[in-house]
């Protein structure tokens, strides 16, 4: 009785999930070169004068399923730091959500951090949406039945 309880709602939030990736997510757009004002790299981001653009409009310079933070910085003395935040259509890794970290050959530290609900780019430090969490546990609970 409780395994079928589970496997249907396994199946109901499976469900869900089909659905929800149709939907366009929003995402904020800019560069912290191109833009030092309204998206800084040292300073909090701004959501009030800022707009989302739909990742599958004409608006969005890259078009794409989920949302990208991009942070590069470089150490010493004449030190810089950049930030991107656009949408994304594919990653290094196969995943859509968390960050990845790197060095780069002459020292510039990178952060890349997905993430696949709307307006999930903005903040310092991008979150798993509930809908992904779910998701995942319920997958991990029934590859352990398989």
């Amino acid at each position: 009785m409780m395994d079928r309880l589970w496997l249907t709602c396994s199946i109901l939030v499976v469900l869900i999930c089909l659905f929800q990736t149709g939907e366009a997510v929003e995402c904020y757009q800019c560069d912290s070169n191109e833009d030092g004002i309204q998206c800084p790299a040292d300073e909090r981001f701004d959501t009030y004068i800022n707009a989302p653009v739909d990742c599958n409009g004409f608006e969005a310079h890259t078009p794409g399923q989920f949302c990208m933070k991009i942070t590069q910085e470089s150490p010493g003395w004449r030190g810089w730091r950049k930030v991107t935040r656009r949408c994304g259509s594919r990653t290094d890794s196969g995943v859509a959500w968390g960050c990845l970290w790197s060095w780069d050959t002459v020292g510039v530290f990178r952060e890349i951090c997905y993430c696949e609900s709307n307006r999930c780019n903005s903040a310092a430090g991008l979150h798993l949406s509930l809908l992904s969490a779910i998701f995942v546990v319920i997958t991990a609970h029934l590859v352990k039945f398989l």
